[in-house]
């Protein structure tokens, strides 16, 4: 069945998906979302905000609320465990730059919550649950994309397509796109567990990262939760390293405060830096982990993911209106630099700072570190980069 609606199709109800949507549709645009999940999904996943996508999320009028579901982290830190050796970051050195000098972790599904009660009652944007994009063809005049829908298929007229679509889009799979990267050595686990950390370890703040003698972990507070990362022994198969027995075997070897602790839920992470080689392709736009991937070693995916969005629509709202077809490359040019030269070199190395384990190099980093946090003008100069802040700068200045 052929609907000749015209609204922008997204493909994906993430927070990249939804923020292109609900910025496209205050500016008056139709906007139609294609999500094959039943809902949206609740997952544990992206739960780090930083400053710079807090001041965009402001923008939406959805920070307060969004602030009050998370937990506020002024201060983050680099530990050696079982010391009391530490590198703290004070955030509040940005205060002159940003509304938010905070981090704030608060999973990524709250975000896409606020959005969609937002707009709830708001006619130009709607939203079809249940329905998988399985075609794009180009016509004349436009795009059709076609769906499936409780077995039934649809097919819609429309302008653009937008890709939201996740790390496996399914958008980039029909155009046959190269995803150009490669995977890291190590993969990734995070438990979330309901234990008070902060009662038993001192010093501890809301995100830490943390070496062990041998390896290393993170531990983030979310609300009354914490979120434990790891890296499980590359030997093992998904299934047995995701088994209760092996995650209580890691949290216990790092945190004898238990016999077993409760925990919430658990993920698998495949760590890996890709990148399209055009976040344009035709009329269809690219944007998040559709169109980028990388580490997520200081919460810089989704974050990197929202910032697209601002920047698609300030660039696809003017076409949609009769602007010049150049801009959608000057979205994809100023997105692709950021993604290659700062969201992936950056997230880069992070991976290889957590995850050291030479003692020689080690030490060189503990220096760096205690360099940067003995001066406030590097400290700011670090910050700059970790909070996404440079990184926007940077994108103004992309012609």
């Amino acid at each position: 069945m052929r609907q000749q609606n015209g609204a922008v199709v997204v493909a994906g109800a993430g927070p990249v998906g939804l923020s292109v949507a609900m910025l496209l549709a205050v500016r008056g645009h139709d906007v139609l979302v294609l999500e094959r999940e039943p809902a949206l999904v609740e997952d544990m996943r992206a739960s780090t905000f930083h400053p710079a996508t807090l001041d965009i999320i402001e923008q939406y009028g959805l920070a307060d609320a969004l602030i009050r579901q998370g937990t506020v982290v002024g201060q983050w830190q680099y530990m050696i465990h079982g010391t009391d050796e530490r590198a703290v970051f004070d955030l509040g050195l940005l205060s002159d730059l940003t509304g938010h000098p905070y981090r704030l972790q608060c999973e990524q599904f709250r975000l896409t919550n606020l959005i969609v009660e937002k707009m709830r009652n708001n006619p130009k944007l709607s939203i079809r649950f249940g329905c998988e994009l399985v075609g794009i063809r180009e016509e004349r005049d436009g795009l059709v994309v076609e769906a499936v829908e409780n077995g039934q298929s649809l097919a819609f007229e429309t302008p653009r397509l937008v890709a939201a679509d996740g790390g496996k889009s399914t958008a980039r799979k029909l155009l046959g796109l190269n995803f150009a990267g490669s995977m890291f050595p190590k993969t990734s686990i995070t438990a979330v567990v309901d234990f008070p950390f902060h009662q038993y370890i001192p010093n501890l703040l809301g995100v830490n990262y943390v070496w062990t003698e041998a390896a290393h972990y993170s531990l983030m507070q979310l609300r009354d939760l914490w979120r434990f990362s790891y890296s499980p022994d590359q030997q093992q198969s998904i299934e047995e390293a995701m088994s209760d027995e092996v995650v209580q075997a890691h949290l216990c070897a790092a945190f004898p405060f238990a016999e077993r602790y409760p925990v919430i839920s658990r993920n698998y992470y495949r760590l890996q830096q890709r990148c399209l080689e055009s976040f344009r392709v035709g009329r269809v736009l690219f944007a998040g982990d559709a169109a980028h991937l990388n580490s997520p070693s200081g919460g810089m995916g989704m974050n990197s993911g929202i910032h697209d969005a601002r920047c698609l629509v300030e660039h696809l709202a003017p076409v949609l209106a009769g602007g010049d077809e150049s801009l959608l490359d000057r979205y994809s040019r100023k997105r692709r630099t950021i993604a290659l030269d700062e969201v992936q070199r950056l997230s880069a190395k992070n991976y290889r700072r957590h995850r050291e384990t030479d003692p020689h190099k080690r030490r060189a980093i503990w220096r760096e570190l205690q360099e940067i946090v003995r001066s406030p003008a590097k400290m700011r100069e670090y910050l700059l980069d970790s909070a996404m802040l440079r990184s926007l700068q940077r994108e103004q200045a992309i012609q």
